[in-house]
This record gives C-alpha cells, sequence and structure tokens, in this order.
C-alpha cells in the first residue's frame, strides 16, 4: 500500500512538473533547467513539510493556543526557508545581485509562489486526515458489527443449550416407558386414567423430542397445547377456560414451545376454577400470520414465584427468528393478565 501511494505521488509530480514546464515553455519565458529543478525540489518540499507538519500539530495536540502556535512555526519555517534557498540559489549559482531580491516585486514573487504550494498542502492535509477519520469509523463499525453478531451467537448458543440442559434432566425413554406400563395396566379397569396417562405421553414426548431445527409443526404444537388443556381439564373438575384453537394447520410450523409457555402462564398463575372469573385462549391463523390471544385473571393468593424467564425466553426467540417482524403486547394489572402475539408461519416441505 505505501509502494502504491509513493507511486502515485511520483506519477501526479511528474505530471504537475510537465504540465508546468510546458506551459513555460510556449508562452516564452527563459527555463534554466537546474533553476528549474533546484525550484521545484524546493516547492515539493514546502508541500510535503507543511502537509506533514499540519497533521503533526492536528494530531498530537488538544490545546487549541497549542494548534495555533504550532500552524504559526510550520508557516513561518516553510515560508523563510523556501525563499532563503531560492535567494540562495541565484546568488551562488547564477552570481545574481542580492539586492534584486529584496525589492517589493520579488518578495511578493517569492511569497506567492510559497502560498501556492501551501494552500494546496493544506487541503491535502485536510483530505488525509478525513480519510484516516473515515477508515477508522469504518473499522469501528465493522469491529462493532462483529462484536454484535458474535453477541447473538453467544445468546443463540446459551438458549440452546439451557434447552436442552433442562431436556437432559429426563431421561425420555424412562418416562415413556414408564407411562406406556401405567397405560397398558390401567387401560381396561380406569379407562379415564388410561387416557390422561396417553394424554401426559404426548405432552411429554412432544417437550423432549421436538425437531432438531427448533421449529415444530403447527399442527403437533397445537394438539400439544389440546392434551396439555385436557390434562389440567381431567384435574380439575370445574376448570374454567374457554378456548379455541386453529383447525387449518396446514403445511405450517412454529418455533417450539413458544406457544405452549405462554399458555402454561395462564395455568400458573392465572384463577381456572373460578366460575366468574373465565380464561379465554384463542390461536388462530389469518393469511400468513399466527395470532395468539390470551386473558385470565391473577391467581393473587397462589405461592407462585415468578422468574420472568419464560416470557425472556420467547421474547428471545421471536427477536432471533422474526426482528421487527412480529408483535408481542402484554397488558398487566392488579387483576389481570392479557397476552397478544402475532408472527409470520413458515412452512415445510412435504414429500
Amino acid at each position: 500500500m505505501v509502494r502504491k501511494n509513493i507511486g502515485v505521488h511520483f506519477i501526479v509530480w511528474g505530471a504537475y512538473i510537465t504540465y508546468e514546464v510546458l506551459i513555460s515553455y510556449f508562452a516564452g519565458l527563459d527555463l534554466r533547467p537546474t533553476f528549474t529543478i533546484l525550484s521545484f525540489a524546493i516547492n515539493i518540499a514546502v508541500f510535503y513539510s507543511t502537509s506533514l507538519g499540519f497533521i503533526f500539530v492536528k494530531e498530537h495536540s488538544n490545546s487549541l493556543a497549542i494548534k495555533v502556535i504550532g500552524i504559526v512555526l510550520v508557516t513561518v519555517f516553510t515560508l523563510a526557508v523556501s525563499a532563503a534557498l531560492k535567494i540562495l540559489i541565484e546568488v551562488f549559482i547564477y552570481h545574481k545581485d542580492i539586492a534584486a531580491y529584496l525589492t517589493h516585486y520579488q518578495i511578493t514573487a517569492l511569497i506567492m509562489r510559497w502560498l501556492y504550494f501551501y494552500v494546496i498542502a493544506i487541503g491535502f492535509s485536510f483530505a488525509q486526515l478525513a480519510a484516516k477519520r473515515d477508515k477508522e469509523v469504518y473499522k469501528y463499525n465493522l469491529e462493532r458489527m462483529e462484536m454484535m453478531r458474535e453477541q447473538e451467537r453467544l445468546k443463540k448458543n446459551a438458549l440452546e443449550a439451557e434447552l436442552n440442559l433442562v431436556k437432559s434432566q429426563i431421561n425420555p425413554h424412562f418416562v415413556f416407558n414408564t407411562l406406556g406400563f401405567l397405560h397398558a395396566k390401567t387401560y381396561k379397569a380406569m379407562p379415564d386414567v388410561a387416557k390422561s396417562i396417553l394424554m401426559l405421553s404426548n405432552v411429554m414426548r412432544h417437550a423432549l423430542t421436538g425437531s432438531e431445527d427448533g421449529y415444530s409443526t403447527l399442527e403437533s404444537e397445537l394438539s400439544y397445547i389440546h392434551d396439555f388443556i385436557k390434562i389440567h381439564d381431567e384435574r380439575n373438575e370445574s376448570l374454567n377456560i374457554q378456548y379455541d384453537l386453529e383447525k387449518n394447520t396446514g403445511n405450517n410450523k412454529v418455533i417450539s414451545l413458544i406457544l405452549i409457555t405462554l399458555v402454561e402462564n395462564i395455568f400458573k398463575h392465572g384463577v381456572i376454577k373460578d366460575p366468574l372469573k373465565e380464561a379465554i385462549l384463542k390461536i388462530g391463523v389469518k393469511g400468513n400470520d399466527l395470532h395468539f390471544y390470551s386473558f385470565n385473571y391473577k391467581n393473587n393468593n397462589k405461592k407462585v414465584h415468578s422468574n420472568k424467564i419464560g416470557i425472556q425466553y420467547v421474547k428471545q426467540r421471536l427477536n432471533e427468528v422474526f426482528p421487527g417482524n412480529h408483535h408481542l403486547s402484554i397488558a398487566e394489572t392488579e387483576e389481570t393478565y392479557e397476552c397478544k402475539l402475532t408472527f409470520p408461519l413458515k412452512r415445510y416441505e412435504t414429500t
């Protein structure tokens, strides 16, 4: 990169010097090769000295007074040295009288020539500083994006690890074999109990052996919720919940355990036995969106600690899968709890 920049500088200076020489030649000016070469060398030195000095002052000083002093020193130094060198060239190489260069005309010509390269150098310095800042901002934004992606990846891994940890607490084969044994033993003598055991087995199977990609079919998820409610219905003679689950599930799939987490909150924290306080659950499909709605009265007498992990898991999974493309609202009072959720459905391939 450095060699490339040096090459560009050589090309630009070569083109500029050629341009000025040609202009001077066709204008009929006296071109002295030695003086021309040395003059351009001095002008180029003024350009780089001013540019480097200006950048150094801007980057290494936080005080405005010191910056002003530094720029003044750079200005005086480049002006004095460039003028002195050009006068010395005329005096010692071309043996001209020094008094000829102390006139108002000659001094003005030297200052104007110096000022030309000085102003270009200042503009070049500003461009370099701006380019450097843009590069630093771009690098910072790139690193920040990488860091955010890494954080999202770690969050996702943490959620997967948490879910796997919960699943690993129970040996699925032992659970299903035991439930199967109990179902077989009670099927004839106690058919209602056997039916509940079968529903419990389906619920456990869905929770512990869900899809590895984190999705379940909408049909299986709603069947899971239906069995979950029926188990509670069998346990509670006066269960008071009105629920309506989508019948036309199609080839849709949803994030596993999202809906059941919200349904569980009704039974964990809500009033479900009071005939005057009905709980409501509706899950339907409109177009390509799933609509979830629940309402229940709070059971403020129930000693159940809420750590909000379930709702937090729901929010995190929705933000991961449908960032900015879902709507979750929770309206909570001292007596009631209402939840509304809408998110797009995904399709699974049928064979």
